[in-house]
């Protein structure tokens, strides 16, 4: 048999008629109790109910399924005033008591509060379903007067079947927190020349812009620089031996003026160089497609020696797509590229819990996931931190592992899903 979890809101639910009788449903519950057996439960406050001592108020709570074609009808619990009360005695005596049926005795002058209580077998059919309870006002017993039969309320009772993952938490491994970026920054040097002059036409802005992003990584005192590495481009127009050497001492140029910003230790900033730069030139003929686009990239695929595609591109409609290429391209692809690498420095329990909320990027998985076993397993921030490491680390197995654990124990079927997805697509 499926396995059958029951839930019920808890709340305050009324019942009016014309005539002013008047019950409210309280303290509603409905749970699992065993493998093959469910709870509903509720307490009926009677306190404002009016009506005549001859009267009766009859409550029956049933489940009907998602489908509406099965349901099961509980036993019913009757309020019956003073005079009815004692007919339904009398009967009881004479013919039997009726099965499942209880009567309780509706005194004005004290306060009557009704606790239901009943079980039924679970059922399979009972997954999505709900319960309703009716009621129905019958006048003298023997009239046989039915006044009116109505439901109070409807309630959600049986959620969906949703089995539990196939899988346990797992402890992600520490690790350095190695981290890097790239960026890069067109600098001018005077023709045929590498002396950097930080004064030089762009240069002010360019060195501003290299000096700030170093600064984000060294002031930071989570932060620790382990190596830049700067790598110098020139342009592929002219002598491809004169450009190489150009190349790599327009490098150790920013190489040197860096360490005589920063007094980093030695080996830290490091350079190389690449002698013309025409990958640079195939992405842009690529990015923007102009009307020579592929004439210049077959000489490029099709003529190995540097120098020779150079001549090739020289001689395109007679010099003119060359003296363009000069004008708007090349001088893009004299650039310098950097990279700042660093190590973000280890937190313990206690900092995490601050700098999860300000600064989390900071954070590994591992610090993540001890800052979240620090709260206690199902409590709202374990559970919150939880699903905030698979949000960071979406391609992580563990990540997305502990958060459809997670999710399934919040009810929250549809991130479960998303999680157990990106496990299934990583395999």
């Amino acid at each position: 048999m499926k396995r059958i979890c029951l839930y019920m809101t808890i709340g305050l639910l009324g019942m009016t008629s014309g005539h002013a009788q008047e019950i409210s449903v309280k303290n509603t519950t409905a749970r699992k109790i065993s493998d093959d057996k469910v709870e509903v439960a509720f307490n009926i406050d009677c306190n404002t109910l009016k009506f005549s001592s001859r009267q009766q108020l009859t409550i029956t709570p049933v489940i009907i399924s998602k489908s509406e074609n099965d349901s099961l009808f509980l036993p019913s619990v009757s309020i019956a005033g003073r005079n009815r009360y004692r007919i339904n005695k009398r009967q009881e005596k004479l013919y039997g008591k009726t099965k499942g049926q209880k009567t309780t005795c509706y005194k004005k002058k004290y306060d009557t509060v009704v606790e239901y209580n009943e079980t039924a077998p679970a059922q399979e059919w009972m997954s999505g379903a709900r319960v309703e309870i009716l009621r129905e006002l019958q006048g003298c017993a023997e009239c046989g007067e039915v006044l009116g039969n109505s439901p109070i309320a409807g309630i959600p009772l049986f959620k969906e079947i949703v089995e539990r993952p196939d899988l346990e938490i797992r402890i992600p491994e520490a690790a350095e927190k190695r981290r890097s970026f790239t960026r890069t920054a067109t600098l001018n040097f005077k023709v045929n020349q590498f002396v950097l002059l930080a004064d030089y036409m762009n240069n002010p802005v360019e060195l501003s812009k290299i000096y700030s992003s170093i600064d984000s990584i060294r002031e930071d005192v989570n932060y620790r620089i382990d190596k830049i590495g700067i790598v110098g481009y020139s342009s592929p127009e002219g002598n491809y031996a004169a450009n190489a050497r150009l190349s790599e001492q327009r490098a150790k140029a920013l190489e040197r003026n860096l360490e005589q910003a920063y007094k980093l230790d030695k080996g830290i900033i490091v350079s190389s160089s690449v002698p013309e730069n025409w990958e640079g030139l195939s992405t842009w003929l690529r990015k923007y497609r102009p009307s020579y686009m592929q004439k210049v990239l077959d000489i490029i695929e099709q003529t190995p020696v540097p120098d020779e595609r150079d001549a090739k591109i020289k001689t395109i409609d007679g010099g003119k797509i060359y003296n363009a290429l000069l004008k708007e391209v090349y001088p893009q692809l004299r650039l310098v590229e950097y990279t700042v690498s660093y190590t973000v420095v280890p937190f313990s329990v206690e900092q995490g819990r601050e700098i999860i909320h300000t600064c989390p990027d900071k954070m590994n998985h591992y610090e993540m996931f001890q800052v979240a076993d620090s709260y206690g397993k199902g409590s709202d921030e374990y559970n919150k931190i939880i699903r905030m490491i698979a949000d960071r680390f979406p391609d992580d197995r563990i990540a997305n592992n502990n958060a459809a654990i997670v999710a399934w124990e919040m009810e929250n079927y549809d991130a479960m899903n998303v999680y157990l997805k990106r496990l299934n697509e990583e395999r």
